[in-house]
């Protein structure tokens, strides 16, 4: 490595005719007069012109020299002590980030790297962060609707309600706008803002109508994932196991057989539209939205049929009560009656006539069963089947029980 030699001791001395050589750690006298005579001429000269640096120049040429090369091995390697020191810094900082990741459930293989110890610090507060959100109602809700139905359907205004949706959404049914909510609650895909967790969803208690007499009543919202390239099990799966007129308690039975035929017709309108039979349906958004909906009109009809039928059983049992209860003249039974043949004294009839009177009152007053057959069951459910049917402007037919 090059070394440059130490500053000279005076200004004189860094003379332009200055041709010699200097050997090893020898230093010569310079004259302080121009001559012409050479400065080296033999070793014995040199003896005599040889003069001992000051001790100062040599202990400042020597830091000089140390100096220079510690900043030159500085640049390209670090020293000893800085290693040790770097090497210290980087241990105290993998156990302190190592300390702070196993305390938020996040382990981390190295962090003697800024950067990565900035990295797993900001993943173990995004992993801190990252849990299912709490949002309103309002806010889980949609707040357009065009992507979900097909332009010949938007294009005409009169068709539309004021939310723009179409006028077929709004049913007369029972309990149709609160499920109507649910089911605008499945969704095909994730909100960027909701993370990787479905949000709950939490409703104002408050502008809900309660009882007096009993608890209040607070409906039950969820958020489901339905994406449009499901299974057809994973569609069925989804509709069966929604909230969708829960407080029906429609039995299992029926609400599958339901969203397999939903489905199945779903299936084939997919096929009569693409022309391929998919595995797997790829769907639009109008087709995914159609399925639910119709999912929703099927098992809502399902849910007033079977309201109205209970009214109407109820209502014809107690029609048949009243007819069975009718009063009728007292009269004694056919085995006591007289007959006419008989001349038996008017003391007598009036005597048998008061007996049937007596046993009539004194027999406990109990109302009489009433039921219902099976033809007169089917013949309600038809009846109001038929009358839903036709509220609705459905040309459904109406089925036996």
């Amino acid at each position: 490595m090059f070394v440059s030699p130490p500053p000279p001791t005076s200004t004189k001395q860094a003379l332009p005719n200055l041709l010699g050589k200097r050997k090893g750690h020898e230093l010569y006298t310079v004259p302080e007069e121009p001559s012409s005579t050479p400065l080296v001429s033999s070793p014995h000269s040199a003896q005599k012109e040889f003069v001992n640096a000051p001790p100062e120049f040599a202990h400042r040429a020597r830091d000089e020299i140390r100096k220079r090369l510690l900043s030159r091995k500085g640049d390209s390697h670090p020293s000893d002590d800085q290693r040790s020191i770097s090497s210290g810094m980087t241990h105290s900082s993998f156990h302190s980030d190592a300390r702070s990741v196993a305390t938020s459930g996040v382990s981390s293989v190295f962090s003697s790297h800024p950067s990565i110890v900035t990295q797993s610090s900001a993943a173990t507060t995004f992993i801190e962060d990252d849990k299912p959100r709490v949002i309103t109602l309002q806010e889980a809700l949609p707040k357009v609707f065009y992507d979900m139905y097909t332009p010949e359907i938007l294009m005409n205004p009169q068709n539309l309600l004021c939310n723009g949706r179409p006028k077929f959404t709004k049913r007369e049914l029972l309990d149709w706008d609160l499920n109507d909510i649910r089911s605008l609650l499945i969704v095909e895909k994730m909100r960027p803002e909701w993370g990787t967790y479905l949000p709950q969803v939490v409703f104002d208690s408050a502008i809900t109508a309660t009882d007096s007499k009993g608890p209040q009543c607070v409906p039950e919202f969820r958020i489901q994932l339905l994406p449009l390239n499901s299974p057809d099990e994973f569609i069925i799966r989804t509709l069966v196991e929604s909230d969708l007129y829960l407080e029906a308690h429609l039995d299992y039975d029926f609400k599958l057989t339901n969203a397999k035929y939903t489905v199945a017709a779903a299936r084939k309108r997919h096929e009569q539209l693409t022309g391929l039979n998919e595995p797997v349906m790829h769907l639009s958004k109008p087709e995914w939205r159609n399925i639910i909906e119709n999912y929703l009109l099927n098992i809502a009809v399902e849910a007033q049929c079977r309201f109205d039928f209970k009214k109407r059983c109820s209502d014809y049992k107690k029609w048949k009560q009243e007819q069975m209860e009718i009063k009728r003249p007292d009269m004694p039974p056919p085995s006591i009656i007289p007959s006419r043949k008989r001349e038996n004294s008017l003391l007598k009839r009036t005597l048998l006539k008061n007996t049937a009177m007596k046993l009539a009152e004194d027999r406990p007053c109990v109302p009489p069963k009433v039921s219902i057959t099976k033809e007169e069951k089917a013949s309600l459910w038809s009846q109001c089947q038929a009358q839903v049917y036709q509220r609705l402007g459905l040309n459904w037919t109406p089925d036996g029980m």
